[in-house]
């Protein structure tokens, strides 16, 4: 009997989860997509988080390397990086980005601690970054600045 419930418990599970495969490749298909490089992972889940809710499809990475990797096999119209993390920095990220042509339209931010030790309108204007944020910064002010950079209207459910 054990083993018989156990069996019925599979099948379901694989039904679920089969289930949940289409419906998110339905849905990935339908949200603009946004990249977050970010090696705090507090932080990335908190960014990911906002920007679901602003109404993307997030995907996030801990450090520069795989950020790039990602970028390379999907477009993204948003992408959010950290200045410091392994890997690849951010302006190293972002620099390969735009040099491989990987985010042609996409909205780029550069969020960093390190308020003094680097020229952000160098980075602003070398990169085509639509702003440069210091830690901490407004979640609300992040989604507004991405959402006017792409020039599109999203409709949220709850505020962040």
């Amino acid at each position: 009997m054990q083993l018989e419930r156990l069996g019925r418990v599979r099948i379901a599970v694989v039904i679920f989860a089969t289930n949940k495969v289409l419906m998110e490749d339905i849905v990935a298909s339908s949200l603009p997509q946004a990249l977050v490089a970010e090696d705090d992972r507090a932080l990335a889940d908190i960014i990911r988080l906002a920007l679901t809710r602003a109404g993307f499809e997030v995907t996030v990475a801990h450090n520069g390397k795989v950020a790039l990797e990602y970028a390379s096999r999907k477009q993204f119209q948003a992408i959010v990086s950290d200045y410091q993390m392994p890997g690849l920095n951010g302006e190293q990220l972002l620099t390969a980005i735009r040099e491989q042509d990987l985010a042609k339209d996409a909205a780029l931010l550069l969020c960093s601690a390190k308020s003094y030790e680097f020229d952000s309108e160098r980075l602003r204007e070398s990169l085509g970054l639509a702003a440069v944020f210091y830690k901490p910064f407004s979640l609300n002010e992040l989604v507004t600045t991405i959402q006017a950079a792409l020039m599109v209207d999203f409709v949220t459910d709850s505020p962040i």
